[in-house]
């Protein structure tokens, strides 16, 4: 997508990307590395420097500068 200049810092439609879908809600299930792959995958996406804002659903711990949201479903 950025070769095709998709981003909006480029010119393009796209506004924001996304790190994972809710991971942080399941990330015990995988143990100890369920914690250090959420990280990496932040840490990769970052590193892409596509010049728009990364989201982390769920996860309460993404590192800056990474946006991260939380959806509340009414009970």
């Amino acid at each position: 997508m950025k070769q095709e200049k998709l981003f909006s810092s480029q010119g393009g439609p796209i506004i924001l990307a996304q790190v994972e879908n809710e991971y942080g809600d399941i990330e015990r299930v995988y143990g100890d590395g369920g914690k250090p792959y959420a990280m990496w995958a932040a840490k990769m996406a970052l590193s892409q420097n596509i010049g728009v804002p990364w989201i982390m659903c769920q996860q309460y711990d993404a590192p800056d500068p990474v946006v991260r949201f939380f959806l509340r479903t009414p009970i």
